[in-house]
């Protein structure tokens, strides 16, 4: 399969499943644990109902191989925007580009960094201005993706019940 075989689409409710499935197998083929944190499907619902979003990617058979959420935060204390210092109005535009998973079949394709531009084709720019993640300093794969897509690092602290995280953003256009 080439690189052209694979299509993206927008998540819907009905891949919750499939979504935490490819997240739990790719986590525990994972040498190193702490890079990657599984969602519960509780949250990958609420990424895909009215507090985000996520797209897919998936082969020509319909079996999806990548999955990246995004989460509105709002004025959650969740919100990543409080680590880095931005205003009580800055943290309602913000996004969290929340979870991204390949499966492991399918890695070195770039579908990390091709999922996370589409999803930002998606996003309401007039509403939404910084754009936030996290990742782990053991996992240079997903960092530069960001980093090639625009982010900028900005802090490094303990995030997820003591696993070290870089906050990377970057700012709409």
């Amino acid at each position: 399969m080439t690189k052209n075989d694979i299509m993206f689409r927008l998540a819907t409710l009905c891949d919750i499943r499939e979504i935490s499935e490819l997240m739990n197998e790719a986590y525990e083929r994972l040498e190193n644990k702490s890079i990657y944190v599984c969602d519960d499907t509780e949250h990958i619902k609420n990424c895909l109902s009215d507090k985000g979003f996520g797209v897919v990617a998936y082969t020509e058979s319909g079996k999806i191989v990548g999955s990246f959420l995004m989460y509105y935060p709002g004025d959650s204390e969740d919100n990543l925007g409080r680590d880095i210092g931005l205003t009580e109005d800055e943290l309602r535009k913000t996004v969290h580009m929340e979870s991204a998973v390949v499966h492991p079949d399918y890695r070195g394709r770039g579908l990390q960094y091709r999922m996370l531009v589409y999803a930002e084709e998606m996003i309401d720019k007039s509403k939404y201005r910084y754009f936030l993640s996290t990742v782990s300093p053991e996992n240079p794969a997903s960092f530069r993706s960001l980093e090639r897509n625009g982010y900028r690092h900005i802090l490094t602290k303990e995030k997820y019940n003591g696993l070290i995280r870089r906050i990377y953003m970057k700012e709409a256009e």
